[in-house]
């Protein structure tokens, strides 16, 4: 960026930085870590999202 408003690409750049850092420091956590983190009320519990990501894990070929 060379000062003033960031160009389209400059923001698309930035925006994906973003989301790789947090996916890094997501994929860093233990299944439950992960799901402790997400969980929020009224939505599904910890045990299901931890087996939801779990699930996904195995199926991506995590070890």
């Amino acid at each position: 960026m060379t000062g003033g408003r960031p160009s389209r690409e400059e923001c698309f750049a930035a925006a994906g930085a973003a989301l790789a850092a947090a996916i890094e420091r997501r994929d860093a956590l233990s299944p439950r870590q992960a799901a402790q983190a997400a969980w929020r009320p009224g939505g599904p519990s910890v045990d299901e999202i931890e087996r939801r990501i779990t699930a996904r894990r195995l199926s991506e070929g995590w070890q």
